[in-house]
């Protein structure tokens, strides 16, 4: 959740407005939330706006529906992204009274925030004060795209109180897109009163059938062979001068085929257009909208603009020249046909008809159709071509789907060889990974109250490809010394399921069935030939054979890093360790008369070892630790001189800061934000760190510290740049950096490299941090380029009001930057040579260093070598050296 600019909130809450009036009047429909948007014809534009940015999501037209259980809202944006992150908010007034909520834009007063997916209680005016139950929040589509659909509950509840979040008829919200510095860049709509809508009462039910569209009823019909595009599905086309007429509409050479044509149509056109209004009222769940269709040849059925249905047409995109591909097979026979009730809405709609003349046909064209809402129809199979044949190759996904036609509610149990199969409870059946067994006969049974209808059986064949690798060079011969882990992978393709085996030598290795063969740690048995067999339906098939060669470890466990705490010494080596050396305290000693009291391998990672000092390490000092005698598991003793300094580790625990004394202490302040006890702080040559001890923690429910405080830092020693009159610039706010060198509150721009780290993460009265001295701005200036900083802290409240500050005088804290000691880098581990079979030779070595060769110890230069260990020699008549170099 995003932190926001406290003094411009508190600006923006002081604009006082009026309540909203004139609601937009809300659309009842039932959306199906999947990324097409058929659903949505008839919902009005709510609002549209030019492009007015381009640096964020920026909307464009917005729709709105509701039915009993949901808020739908769709809308458009320029470009393509997606909507639905962090920086996108939805603020919704519930009680469409903005002088209730927090202050949007002073547009709107808001109960309830939307951020990517999660609802937030806004009801005692603050930006986010708690959380919402039930939102049922659902989206698509889920990528990036340009049109968008979205859904929230209206049963949600405040998660404080379990108070309704929806208590009114009417709402009112405003869409709001940030950039990533969480700058409020748009706002819509800009207007007070945001987008208001009133939800529509759901309709009634229909308890008889009822006729919509009869064979008295009249259409309008344009025969004049033009090409109208798309225009004429649009509700508010003109289509008064079009010919009005009623069914039967056309021509035929056979009229005692049909019943009689009521309005004759010239020859001629290959396609004809149809347009006719009906009145709808009611709910449209679990009913049958039933065509009975007169039909010669082709046509495409839109309801309200949108494509529901196409007879004897093909796929893709229709135009005004696309041909039917076939006609009635019994002409004058009439067609039962279903229609989706999902693009009806409450009131007029429109049906519109092209039909499409099919080639060496008959010459005739006839039209007409009745629709008629039923409460009680059976089901009805009305292709009884489909669910279609499918052949398949294994490993593809398939999908089965029928046309049928019955009232609600419908239940579905699609069946295999005639037996159910398990949870294919669905209108479509998928099987998203084909297999040689899912081969059979498959069809669907479809029942509801009245009747139970079953289609016809469709054949699924499943072929099989057999396996081919499509990378030969796989699995690729290796070296590899013994300890150290070694991977084999495969690149195989072919029908599913497939399966693997590896191969040692001629021995199968246990359990190794995946298309990678990985070994933590290698064995000198290890060495040898390695294959895989990849099997399918088809048949197997051998990979090339790669061979692996094992060094001998001949080189001892280097250490790699060193950390020290208070009393407790934390080494890490470039290998795991024998333990009983490891363990042995005897084998390590230190500087400044310091003893070491145990050594402790830690049982998850044995290559590294913990260390207990006699007495406390100092900060600010340099200390040295001899190591004699440590084995590796190889029996390769470490012999090394190393140097550290103590510092500050970041861990939740605060024992490391003995002997740091506060730089401030203050007294209580007040409850409901961070309060500021004491303050600690110490630098080294990369971090400041900083340790914080609170009378009052943030609320629980809001978090913990350091969310919900302002850290303002002057780090260029000048008050007069940067923010405030502290000359801010820099502001760290839960962890996220700003830039404020320039004046703003906010730049907008990036601070790269702080590196923040924050501990404990739980609500507590004591907590560490760190960020970066290394910085910089996004002109790649310093953040901390001198020798001293000047700072101050706000605790803010969940609203973002600051009621706490250290110091709390309102005076600045100052620090200066104490000497950084130079550790000397870590020793160079050992570098030793092995042959490798074929006459070769191979360099081993452990981090730290970087290996570096030449061809003469007395002209030329050292140049690194770019691999890791071992690196095999290539094969050359020149004499190489080698060394490691930091």
């Amino acid at each position: 959740m995003k932190i926001r600019d406290f003094k411009r909130l508190a600006i923006l809450a002081a604009v006082s407005s009026g309540l909203t009036s004139g609601a937009l009047a809300g659309t009842y429909k039932h959306i199906t939330i999947d990324g097409s948007f058929g659903d949505w014809a008839g919902v009005p534009l709510a609002y549209t706006q030019e492009q007015d940015t381009t640096e964020v999501v920026a909307y464009k037209d917005i729709y709105v529906a509701n039915d009993d259980d949901y808020l739908y809202i769709r809308f458009t944006i320029y470009g393509s992204d997606d909507p639905f992150t962090y920086l996108q908010n939805i603020f919704i007034d519930t009680d469409n009274n903005p002088a209730t909520g927090f202050s949007a834009h002073a547009l709107i007063g808001s109960e309830m925030l939307l951020q990517g997916g999660g609802g937030y209680d806004e009801r005692n005016g603050a930006f986010n004060n708690g959380t919402v139950n039930g939102l049922d929040w659902l989206t698509a589509p889920v990528a990036p795209a340009s049109e968008f659909e979205l859904r929230i509950s209206r049963h949600a509840l405040f998660n404080s109180d379990n108070a309704p979040v929806f208590n009114g008829d009417t709402i009112a919200f405003v869409l709001e897109s940030d950039n990533s510095s969480f700058a409020n860049i748009e706002w819509v709509p800009p207007t007070v009163g945001g987008l208001t809508y009133t939800f529509a009462t759901p309709a009634p039910v229909l308890t008889e059938t009822l006729p919509l569209i009869t064979s008295a009823s009249s259409w309008q019909v344009n025969a004049s062979g033009t090409d109208l595009g798309t225009d004429w599905l649009q509700p508010d086309y003109d289509d008064s001068a079009w010919t009005s007429g009623s069914a039967l509409f056309g021509y035929t050479p056979s009229p005692g085929s049909y019943p009689a044509i009521q309005t004759p149509l010239a020859s001629g056109p290959n396609t004809y257009y149809f347009r006719t209004h009906f009145n709808w009222d009611y709910e449209t769940a679990n009913l049958a909208f039933v065509i009975t269709n007169y039909l010669s040849d082709g046509a495409v059925y839109y309801l309200n603009g949108a494509e529901v249905r196409r007879v004897r047409m093909p796929s893709g995109a229709v135009a005004f020249s696309t041909v039917a591909s076939g006609t009635n097979a019994s002409p004058g026979q009439p067609e039962i046909l279903g229609l989706s009730g999902n693009s009806l809405f409450i009131g007029d709609n429109i049906l519109e008809v092209e039909t499409h003349q099919a080639p060496d046909s008959s010459a005739d064209m006839v039209f007409g159709l009745t629709l008629t809402a039923a409460t009680e129809f059976p089901i009805v199979i009305v292709d009884t071509n489909l669910p279609a044949n499918k052949s398949v190759v294994a490993g593809q996904s398939v999908s089965f789907m029928a046309d049928v036609l019955g009232s609600g509610p419908l239940s579905y149990q699609w069946l295999k060889n005639g037996d159910p199969v398990n949870g294919a409870t669905n209108a479509t059946l998928t099987i998203p990974v084909v297999l040689t067994n899912d081969i059979g006969n498959y069809s669907l049974r479809i029942s509801n109250a009245i009747s139970t209808n079953t289609t016809r059986a469709a054949m699924l064949s499943v072929s099989s490809t057999p396996v081919v690798f499509t990378n030969p060079a796989l699995p690729a011969d290796q070296v590899v010394v013994e300890g150290r882990s070694f991977t084999f992978n495969v690149a195989a393709a072919g029908s599913a399921p497939l399966q693997y085996q590896w191969f040692h030598g001629a021995t199968a290795v246990p359990d190794a069935t995946n298309a990678s063969l990985a070994v933590a740690s290698a064995s000198l048995t290890d060495g040898g030939n390695y294959h895989v067999t990849v099997t399918n339906p088809a048949g197997s098939t051998n990979s090339r054979t790669a061979v692996l060669t094992v060094l001998r470890d001949t080189i001892s466990a280097t250490p790699i890093n060193v950390a020290a705490a208070s009393t407790q010494i934390v080494i890490q080596f470039s290998e795991p360790l024998d333990p009983t050396t490891a363990n042995d305290a005897a084998h390590y000693s230190l500087s400044d008369g310091v003893n070491v009291l145990t050594a402790t391998l830690n049982p998850g990672n044995a290559a590294e070892v913990t260390l207990t000092t006699s007495s406390a390490l100092e900060l600010g000092t340099l200390y040295s630790l001899n190591i004699n005698g440590v084995n590796d598991l190889f029996g390769n003793a470490t012999s090394a001189m190393i140097s550290f300094a103590r510092t500050i580790t970041i861990d939740g625990s605060f024992a490391d800061w003995d002997g740091v004394t506060p730089i401030y202490s203050g007294p209580e302040g007040s409850d409901g934000a961070a309060d500021f006890k004491d303050i600690y702080m110490f630098n080294d040559a990369d971090y400041y760190y900083f340790r914080v001890t609170l009378w009052h923690d943030i609320p629980s429910s809001a978090g913990q510290f350091p969310a919900y405080v302002n850290m303002f830092f002057n780090t260029d020693g000048d008050p007069n740049t940067g923010y405030s009159a502290i000359g801010s610039d820099l502001l760290i706010q839960s962890g996220f950096s700003y830039q404020q060198k320039d004046g703003s509150f906010n730049d907008g721009k990036p601070i790269s490299g702080l590196n923040w780290l924050s501990l404990p993460a739980a609500p507590g009265s004591d907590f560490e941090f760190r960020f970066s001295r290394h910085a910089t701005f996004q002109d790649g200036t310093l953040v901390f380029p001198t020798n001293e900083i000047t700072y101050l802290f706000q605790g803010m409240t969940p609203a973002f009001e600051p009621i706490n500050q250290a110091p709390y005088d309102g005076g600045l804290l100052t620090y200066t930057n104490s000497d950084s000691i130079v550790v000397p880098p870590l020793p160079i581990g050992p570098l030793a040579i092995s042959a490798v079979p074929g006459g070769n030779a191979a360099v081993i070595w452990d981090s730290p260093g970087t290996l570096q060769t030449r061809t003469s110890l007395e002209t030329g230069t050292w140049e690194n070598v770019t691999a890791t260990a071992p690196y095999v020699i290539p094969a050359t008549n020149n004499i190489r050296f080698f060394r490691l170099a930091h």
